[in-house]
């Protein structure tokens, strides 16, 4: 192991305060900030002591993607190398969970009190004067969610139609049917307007009686690559504004889009951005702005009624994330970059022969709660215990895909063509 690798565990078993060292506060935080300074991506770390034989669940370091290619003012996209170096070492020094976004010292002000040239350049329905652009401008990073986790029990009493509260309000029978109690949770769309219509209508024609679902749980990246960026986010504010039971979680290309909207101009000068200088409104940017990292579905959303004729049993929470959970690691405590980009786990090399593992993050997670999640095209639909992806590449020409709960039936549509190249990065 390099004495440079060392110094990054270190330095983030020291955050989360699960193994000592013996490297002085001082002397660590100037090594890992000189460190870093000459290094061209980052590398986090949640369980450490190199000094001590650990097992392989306590030794996983967490493997992001570095994103070289297209680092924008999200928390940790940060062109400038001297600035990615501070705001690394910020993020791995600092001892408020959940506060990743604010790592970086602020700007003055002032900066960016006037527009900037992408701003200048997009719609005329956008107006840069949302809580976001405010604090965009303020800040120059993409503000958190009011709510980065959220529980679909609140989100359907929030959204729930006036008459729906009106009966319950009148305790209502409530319905028997199984049907219109599943849940569908659908993959990673990247603007595939058309297919993202066409599954709906198929799940609910073909595998739910015609019923419309409890709810529809998106796993996040809605935008980029696809041909109806936009339009997919317009698509699924009227659905939610319309059924009142349409949800998703946010993405790393959400994220990316969402910092291109609001005037980064690493992210905006990007052709594959364009869609997002012609087709958002203001009303567009505060929805995305307050996209959910996660939503939970508590177990006793997912049970059916008696008599209902289904004998499917689910005793456990379901986390929708983009790309996955850290193990061990506790919702609050999660990094806004690992819920959006992580892929794998891979362990501290072995001291006697030097060799270090990787592991698929929905292998790692070893529950109790079944996430679903997606990210990962290249591996396409992934069926474990406790963790199941489905992106299945729809935008590469392949399936979107979804699950109904609680039966876990996958239910998909072939894609209409192929809209990206698949070597493109994510």
């Amino acid at each position: 192991m390099s004495w440079r690798q060392a110094l990054f565990i270190a330095a983030a078993g020291w955050k989360h305060r699960v193994a000592a060292t013996s490297v002085s506060r001082p002397l660590l935080t100037a090594l890992l900030l000189g460190s870093i300074g000459c290094s061209s991506y980052c590398c986090y770390a949640f369980v450490i002591n190199p000094l001590q034989k650990l097992t392989l669940d306590s030794r996983k370091i967490l493997q992001n993607e570095s994103d070289n290619h297209d680092r924008c003012l999200h928390p940790l996209y940060c062109p400038d190398r001297k600035q990615h170096a501070t705001n690394i070492g910020s993020l791995l020094l600092a001892t408020s969970s959940g506060n990743s976004n604010n790592a970086a010292a602020d700007k003055n002000p002032n900066e960016s009190a006037a527009l900037t040239s992408s701003q200048k350049n997009q719609s005329s329905t956008r107006t840069y004067s949302t809580k976001a652009d405010k604090y965009f401008q303020k800040h120059h990073r993409i503000p958190l969610p009011d709510i980065s986790h959220d529980n679909l029990d609140r989100l359907l009493q929030l959204h729930q139609h006036p008459e729906q509260k009106e009966a319950n309000n009148d305790n209502a029978p409530q319905s028997s049917s199984a049907s219109d109690r599943n849940i569908l949770i659908i993959g990673d769309v990247h603007g595939c307007l058309v297919e993202l219509k066409l599954l709906i209508q198929k799940a609910i024609h073909q595998h739910n009686q015609s019923q419309n679902f409890r709810a529809i749980v998106l796993v996040g990246d809605l935008v980029n690559k696809g041909p109806q960026s936009a339009e997919v986010i317009k698509f699924v504010r009227r659905q939610q504004q319309k059924y009142h039971n349409v949800f998703t979680v946010r993405g790393n290309h959400d994220d990316r889009a969402l910092a291109a909207a609001l005037g980064d101009e690493e992210c905006a000068r990007k052709s594959r951005y364009d869609w997002v200088k012609k087709g958002l409104s203001d009303e567009d940017i505060e929805w995305m702005a307050e996209l959910p990292y996660t939503i939970t579905i508590p177990s006793r959303l997912l049970k059916q009624p008696q008599g209902s004729g289904s004998e499917t049993k689910q005793d456990q929470d379901v986390i929708v994330v983009h790309a996955g959970l850290l193990p061990n690691v506790s919702l609050d405590d999660q990094d806004t970059r690992t819920m959006t980009t992580i892929r794998d786990l891979i362990s501290i090399p072995d001291e006697v022969d030097g060799k270090e593992t990787k592991e698929n993050i929905a292998k790692a997670w070893k529950g109790p709660e079944l996430v679903i999640f997606g990210h990962d095209a290249k591996r396409g639909l992934q069926q474990e215990e406790y963790a199941i992806g489905l992106d299945t590449g729809c935008v590469y020409g392949k399936q979107l895909t979804g699950i109904i709960l609680p039966e876990k039936k996958i239910v998909n549509v072939d894609a209409s063509e192929v809209y990206s190249p698949i070597n493109v990065k994510d």
